[in-house]
Parts: structure tokens; sequence; C-alpha cells
């Protein structure tokens, strides 16, 4: 059978960890595309398989009235992965927030690798390629979680080597700061556990969505035997804002695009910060999604890029403290245009996304 034919036989793109963030997010821009027909006529038969550990909680049957298959996984079962992945393409893995992520990520890759999946993308942190220059011999070491990705990472090289993968790392979404909101919109803080002087890379889920669209348009156009260009043809991106920012510009900025100026930057411990994160846990106001529907190039929040409380796990709290942790080394004070290029714009900064979700964030007054 011949590589075009056997595509044609295997028409489902599946995206792994729908039920976090990113996922969602991801999943609702692809939806959206096909039911708009942005996608042009070779795809208009391809499906959209959505994994995800559970479905009650999460809004997903939303995604699956707009088509979406979704199933339930459990990703350390290599024989029901290969069922959820029979007739597949490609595959986009986002890496589970649970301490079993690497074996879950190999026995997806082993099953993708058997079924014969043609593509392999990967959502990376900006940043774990630098966390072994701090490494410490210290048992539970500080940057256990990131680690953990950079070794997935390497994985989906070895696995599906040259054209066959593509890794997008990136930063913290703009949209933590709902987790935030209360304590900005009630105490005029913005707290963080990172130094004030520390300059640090951030984005919008917005356009993070919005660039690995494009990019895996360009692949599927790849795959259709069309020419594209070099800046699509990459392994490996870096997703940064414009401009890496320091805790105080960005309470100026969050300040200025929310039409007040009384916030200031506060550097917390990250024990004060994982209290933070457990309170909103509890707070009925995360409980369900917003009704609004937003817009992915305007950067205007829809009900699929607000962070539920669900979304909340330790390994999750873990992974981040240890993002802040790289910051206050100094590791994230990065830029790349490549996010740019790929948009034909810039990425929205924080004040134009606060002017912007203005009035989801006045809610949490």
């Amino acid at each position: 059978m011949s590589q075009q034919q056997s595509n044609i036989s295997r028409n489902v793109y599946a995206i792994t960890n729908c039920d976090s963030l990113m996922g969602y997010a991801m999943a609702y821009r692809c939806l959206e595309a096909m039911q708009k027909h942005e996608e042009g006529p070779e795809i208009s038969s391809h499906k959209l398989r959505l994994l995800c550990r559970s479905r009650s909680g999460y809004g997903l049957s939303r995604l699956e009235k707009m088509g979406a298959e979704i199933m339930e996984v459990n990703y350390k079962d290599e024989d029901k992965m290969r069922h959820c992945l029979k007739d597949v393409m490609c595959v986009m893995m986002i890496p589970e927030f649970s301490s079993d992520r690497e074996k879950e990520a190999e026995c997806m890759i082993k099953a993708a690798k058997h079924q014969h999946v043609e593509h392999m993308s990967m959502m990376s942190c900006i940043g774990v390629d630098r966390v072994h220059k701090h490494d410490s011999n210290q048992q539970g070491s500080e940057f256990r979680n990131l680690k953990q990705i950079c070794r997935i990472e390497k994985m989906v090289k070895e696995e599906f080597s040259g054209e066959k993968h593509c890794i997008v790392r990136f930063p913290m979404l703009y949209q933590l700061f709902y987790y935030l909101a209360p304590q900005m919109e009630g105490e005029n803080r913005l707290c963080l556990p990172v130094e004030k002087n520390k300059k640090f890379t951030s984005l919008d889920l917005n356009d993070v969505v919005e660039g690995v669209y494009r990019l895996a348009k360009k692949q599927r156009e790849r795959f259709a035997g069309r020419q594209i260009e070099p800046k699509f043809k990459k392994q490996v991106y870096e997703f940064t804002c414009s401009k890496p920012l320091s805790g105080e510009e960005m309470a100026r900025e969050v300040g200025e695009g929310l039409g007040r100026h009384d916030i200031k930057f506060q550097h917390i411990s990250e024990s004060d910060m994982k209290k933070q994160l457990e309170h909103i846990k509890k707070d009925d106001r995360f409980k369900e999604r917003p009704d609004q529907r937003g817009d992915f190039k305007k950067g205007r929040d829809g009900f699929w890029a607000f962070p539920i409380n669900k979304y909340i796990h330790e390994c999750k709290i873990d992974t981040m403290m240890e993002w802040w942790r790289l910051a206050n080394k100094g590791e994230l004070d990065m830029h790349s245009d490549e996010l740019r290029h790929i948009l034909d714009r810039e990425p929205h900064s924080l004040k134009k996304y606060f002017e912007e979700n203005r009035d989801q964030f006045k809610r949490f007054k």
C-alpha cells in the first residue's frame, strides 16, 4: 500500500489529556475549525478522537456535540492504548499531570508505534532543557517533574525521529491569573513565588493554541504532498512572549489592563502559593465553565479557556513550583520569535489580554 493510500485509510487525529486546560482548548480549536470548514476539502472526512482519564466534571460533552469521539483511557494499559489509536494518523500528546507521567507516555508512544501512527507532536514546557544545569544530588530532586517531561521529549525524538515529530515548548499561561483573581480583586495584590526582579516569559493560551493549530494545519498540507515554508518544518519550537517581564512589571500591566493602578506585586513563599491554590480548589466559582463564546484570534477567553478547579492536581502544583524555581534561577528570561512568525503578528501582551478579558476578571470582586 502506498504512503498516500495508507494515509487515506487512517483518518483519525487524536489528542491526549483532554481533561486538562491545554487539551480541552486545543480540542475545541480543532473542532471549531472543522465546523467552520476552515480546513479545506482534503480533511473533511477526518475525525477527532479525544483521550481522557475521566469524562465527568470537565464539560467534555460539549466537545462531543461538536463531533469529537471521546474515550476514557488507562494510559498505562498498552493493549487499551493500541485500541484507542486504531486508524490514528497523528497524535498530539499532552503529558499527564501525574506521578506516573513517564510510564504513561512510554505506553502511549509504544502503542502509537505499534499502530503505525505517522506523526507525534508533544506539548512541553519552556526551560525543560535547562534543568540539568541545576542538578542536585539531594533526594527528591527540585526539578523532578520537569526532568520527567525532558525525558518524555527524548522518547518522542528517538521513537518518531526526523520529520515524524514536533515538540512545542510553552511557558506559564496568562489564564493562570484566574486562580489569582480573588486576591487581585480583593486585596490588590499579585502574589507569585518569584523574586521581584526576576523576569520570565508567559503567554496567552489563545496564542499557544492558535500557533499549534497553524503548525498542525501545515503538517496536514505536507501529508497531502504540498510544499510548506521552512518556518513550519522545525522539530522543536519555543513559544515565548515578545518581552519577558518581572513580577513588578506584570502587576503594572495587569493593573493597566484592568483599568486600575493599585495592584502591587508581592513575592510569596511556595508554601503560601500552594495554600492559595488549595483554597481555589474549594472555591465554587471555579467549578463550572462560564458560558462565553470567546475568540482565539483576539485573545478573548471562551468557556474552553477557563481553568476550572478540577485542573488543580497535586502534581500540577508541584510542576508549577518547579517552573517558578527555574524563573528564580534566571533561566526563563528568554525570547524567541518563533510564535510571532507562525501567527504573523505579535503574541498578545499581558496588558492587552487583561483589557480583552476585563469583565471575566471583574466577576471575582
